[in-house]
């Protein structure tokens, strides 16, 4: 799948991810991944493959949908040869405030599909505390549940 931009292919991404429906979101994955491809952020081993990108969105969605957050592209891609670096912002669907902040770095294959997706997170959310549910090995110690923060008066 080739794009006509840099920008284009983040906004595909951050679609991606957004994308509720899972038949859907599955049906994406397969269309912007490279069959073999990986995914790697900071706090886990790579997920590789369709079924294990799937589950991941799956698995970040169930956190964050919630709570009311959805991605947004920052509208700041740029390619150089067969990668791709842009910013994508976590925003309150209500409020607009963005609670989490993070940049991917791809490698597409020849075909344009991403065969490897670095994230990187830039900002941590402030507005509930962060529990992905892993330790800092990146090993899973209990099931992921954000806690919002209450303001004391």
């Amino acid at each position: 799948m080739k794009f006509a931009s840099p920008n284009q292919l983040a906004e595909a991404y951050v679609d991606l991810w957004n994308e509720r429906d899972a038949k859907v979101m599955a049906e994406k994955v397969k269309a912007l991944y490279s069959d073999d491809a990986f995914y790697v952020f900071y706090r886990r081993d790579p997920f590789v493959g369709h079924e294990a990108l799937t589950e991941q969105v799956l698995y970040t969605q169930g956190i964050y949908f919630p709570l009311g957050y959805r991605f947004v592209s920052a509208y700041n891609a740029v390619g150089h040869h067969n990668l791709v670096r842009f910013n994508w912002n976590m925003v309150h669907t209500e409020t607009g405030d963005i609670q989490m902040a993070g940049q991917d770095t791809l490698i597409l294959d020849e075909d344009g599909r991403i065969k490897a997706d670095y994230q990187f997170h830039e900002k941590i959310p402030t507005a509930f505390v962060y529990n992905d549910g892993f330790d800092e090995t990146g090993r899973v110690t209990k099931a992921a549940k954000p806690t919002l923060v209450t303001q004391q008066a």
